[in-house]
């Protein structure tokens, strides 16, 4: 019983892991979302490239487009969850298996998201 137990709590930390083997990623503005969206999304974010940077603590995520370095957050689901907070916003990237990325900007004291969908490839040489 404890084996099994062991293996169903791996489970969702090989998932992660998977869309980790896909780093770094290149994240554009999602063309299958509508076009006013689509142009919103252009306007406000266009892309972004992402990088992991490994030290003795923690995995983290940079990101080009704010150049703002992300902590993961463990979701134990089919997903990565990225934060970057201030004190005056968080911003938030979820990254799913597909590889396609909602990133939204939370301004605390207006309570107000914004939030966009990118679709990422993988810049990993094969």
């Amino acid at each position: 019983m404890k084996f099994f137990s062991i293996i169903i709590l791996l489970i969702p930390n090989l998932l992660f892991a998977e869309i980790l083997d896909n780093f770094s990623l290149a994240c554009i503005c999602d063309k299958s979302i509508n076009a006013l969206k689509y142009f919103d999304c252009k306007q406000k974010v266009s892309g972004t490239q992402l990088d992991i940077l490994e030290n003795e603590i923690e995995l983290q995520v940079y990101s080009t487009f704010d150049q703002k370095i992300y902590q993961i957050q463990n979701s134990g689901s089919e997903e990565l969850n990225l934060i970057y907070e201030t004190e005056d916003y968080i911003s938030s990237m979820i990254i799913d298996l597909d590889l396609e990325l909602n990133f939204s900007i939370n301004y605390k004291a207006y309570d107000k998201k914004w939030s966009y969908d990118l679709k990422c490839v993988s810049l990993k040489k094969e």
